[in-house]
This record gives C-alpha cells, structure tokens and sequence, in this order.
C-alpha cells in the first residue's frame, strides 16, 4: 500500500523545520564567534597602533586609531546585522512552536505554514541589509567597546598634543 502523499510532504515538512532551527542556531553561534575575532582584532591593532605612537613620539599617527576604530565598528555592524536577522529567524521560529492553536491546526491539514520551512526566508534587500547593520552599529555589545576606544583615542591625542 502506497503511503499518503500529505502525510508524506508533513514528515518532510517537519524534519525541514527540525533541520533549520538546528541551521538557525548554528549560524547564530558562529556569527557570535566571528563578532568575538573582529572585537579582538581590533582591540590587538588599535592597542598596537598606540604602541607604535608611544614609542615613536609621532603624533599625526594618534588619527589613524579612529580609522582603525571606524574600520572594524563597520565591519562588526555588519556581521552583527546578520546575526540579528538569525536571532529575529529564531524567535519566529520559537513562536511557531509554542503557538498551540496554530501548531494544532498545521498538524490536522498536515501542513506546515511556509514561512517556518526551512530554508526559512532570509532573502533581503540591500536596504534591508543597510537597516540590519545600522542595528549592529548602535547595538550595545558593538557600540559600547568602539566608544571606549574612541575616547581612549582622543586622550592620547589629548595627552600627546599638549
């Protein structure tokens, strides 16, 4: 006896929802750990930068620390867009699995809602992505250690000018 095709497209359906919050959550931990690399390679350069302007006296290098600073806070934002998009994918996906009344609809009509499917939609545009590391750039675990760096830029540059 052949099996019924709706059950066989929900059994896919629901490993596919299994296998992408695994995806989901994945990506967000490697995310984080790509955001950790950046914010101590930034740290190490600018540290080093300041170094090399302690022991050479040139003050005109004093600048370069806020390029340094612009550069990685960019380029963390960035990352940290697309983890913020990942953690917005899992709780939608959290969501869906707590809704009762929804679950229990999705599992009579044997069909799970598209949008919880894996691949889960992660198509953005570029204003999108703009929006997304926008976020990056004032979230608090991002902004906080660039800040930081920031001021301590402008005290050498404050120390070394007078």
């Amino acid at each position: 006896m052949e099996a019924d095709p709706t059950i066989q497209r929900f059994e896919l359906q629901k490993v596919l929802f299994e296998k992408g919050f695994e995806q989901v959550q994945k990506q967000i931990i490697h995310l984080d750990d790509i955001l950790f690399k950046i914010k101590a390679s930034a740290i190490t350069v600018w540290v080093a930068l300041m170094g090399w302007v302690f022991t050479s006296g040139k003050l005109q290098i004093v600048p370069l620390g806020i390029v340094v600073i612009i550069g990685f806070w960019l380029l963390e934002a960035l990352f940290k867009g697309a983890q913020i998009r990942y953690i917005e994918v899992s709780s939608r996906l959290v969501k869906a699995a707590n809704d009762a009344d929804s679950l229990q609809r999705q599992f009579e009509k044997k069909s799970f809602d598209s949008d919880i499917i894996y691949p889960v939609a992660l198509n953005l545009t570029e204003k999108d992505r703009l929006i997304l590391m926008g976020r990056g750039i004032i979230s608090p675990t991002i902004a906080t250690v660039y800040l930081f760096l920031s001021f301590a830029n402008l005290l050498v540059w404050i120390v070394f000018s007078t």
